[in-house]
């Protein structure tokens, strides 16, 4: 039924419980999963304490990468894991459209409930404009 599963990571917990049900379904499909985190560029500038934050972020994407990478492996799954630059809805869309991805899970939030007023919810924007089905884990 879902032979490629995308899964985003931001670090939430809800993300956290996303991947748990990616590899359960992925178990029970027979699935291949990429697993993708995407650094938010919402920072701007050009200094270098920007850049040396942007180090920091993608150096934790990677931790968080590898441990996936280590439960896929436990549960036999196959994972491909990838690290993203920019705005993280559009990033998951541009993915959706451009790879055959069967289905999308994600997590609920990873931003506050005043940034997800202002600016909109990931996951929402995802629902909105993927090509394929989306999954929200709470």
């Amino acid at each position: 039924m879902f032979s490629r599963i995308l899964v985003a990571i931001d670090g939430s917990e809800s993300a956290k419980k996303a991947f748990e049900r990616s590899i359960y379904l992925a178990q029970k499909c027979n699935s291949k999963l990429d697993v993708v985190h995407v650094v938010s560029c919402e920072l701007g500038g050009d200094s270098a304490i920007i850049f040396d934050l942007m180090d920091e972020l993608k150096s934790k994407a990677e931790k968080m990468l590898e441990e996936c990478k280590i439960e896929a492996s436990k549960n036999n799954v196959p994972i491909e894991v990838m690290i993203k630059q920019g705005d993280p809805a559009q990033i998951i869309i541009e993915l959706s459209k451009n790879n055959s991805y069967d289905l999308i899970i994600m997590g609920t939030r990873g931003r506050n409930a005043l940034q997800e007023l202002l600016l909109g919810s990931v996951s929402l924007k995802v629902m909105h404009h993927a090509i394929c089905p989306v999954m929200v884990v709470r």
